[in-house]
């Protein structure tokens, strides 16, 4: 992804599982706004920050074989996971870059241009989705999909739940990325020049022993944990982070507890003429 110098999460081994794991949880949340933003067959697509491939699959299914899918990630080693995975799954019409986003240029004009949770690690997404849009098509699809992050919560409220939550804020606000980026995509959009978005919001409510909530909260945790113990605001010692999904699901579901996931926004508009 194109991201400051300090991307929170890291680029672990522990992070690529759970960039995976999360990809495959949010997936039917993001179909549907690349559905509703009109990908379909035919079109060739742009995905910024494509990370592991996620969101770039989807489009692929979506354009189909006669279309074509670009990602593009600052980061050499999730670009090489993605191809893996394209091939294993015999997909020949997705191909994937390393670039920055500041920096990347193409020779050839794209259908749609598409992203999730890329745009809260931008110093400025809207200078950025100014000049990115230059390589659409006339009427092309613009369309990201991005979070809430203090969105979260649970009923009823658990002491341990909110104690996650706190951290993962704090970790969030430290590294400078902008958490509620969900909310900030209209004006967003309106700075780039782009046509104001329809948009539409939705989120994992997730309950009982059995939900992936717990292992989702605690993996993100883990990710953000040497962000914590640089900006001391939390000791490995008092996270306990190798028993704390367990923690966080035995809490949940002795007390019937329903967690609230942060809200993912998504937005998506087509520019009439494309600004320079």
């Amino acid at each position: 992804m194109t991201i400051p110098a300090t991307y929170p999460l890291g680029y672990s081994e522990n992070e690529a599982r759970r960039l995976a794991e999360q990809g495959a949880f949010l997936e039917d949340l993001t179909e549907d706004i690349l559905r509703r933003a009109g990908l379909g067959a035919g079109m060739e697509v742009l995905d910024l920050g494509c990370g592991m491939g996620d969101v770039s699959l989807i489009a692929s299914r979506l354009v189909g074989p006669s279309g074509a899918v670009l990602g593009v990630d600052r980061s050499a080693t999730s670009v090489e996971t993605a191809r893996r995975r394209a091939a294993a799954l015999g997909i020949r019409n997705i191909r994937f870059e390393v670039a920055e986003l500041e920096a990347f240029a193409s020779t050839r004009m794209f259908d749609a241009m598409i992203g999730r949770l890329i745009l809260l690690y931008l110093p400025q997404p809207a200078v950025t989705l100014r000049r990115l849009s230059s390589f659409l098509r006339h009427d092309g699809v613009v369309a990201f999909q991005e979070i809430d992050t203090e969105e979260c919560s649970q009923v009823p409220p658990s002491e341990l739940f909110d104690r996650v939550r706190g951290w993962l804020l704090a970790a969030f606000g430290s590294s400078g990325a902008e958490m509620n980026m969900g909310s900030k995509l209209a004006p967003t959009f309106l700075e780039a020049g782009l046509p104001r978005p329809r948009m539409i919001a939705s989120s994992r409510v997730e309950s009982g022993p059995d939900s992936y909530a717990y292992a989702y909260l605690a993996q993100t945790l883990r990710s953000m944990l040497p962000l914590l113990e640089r900006t001391r605001l939390v000791s490995i010692e008092e996270v306990g982070i190798e028993s704390l999904a367990q923690r966080l699901r035995d809490d949940a579901a002795a007390a019937e507890r329903v967690t609230f996931l942060p809200r993912m926004v998504g937005a998506w508009t087509r520019p009439p003429n494309i600004l320079p």
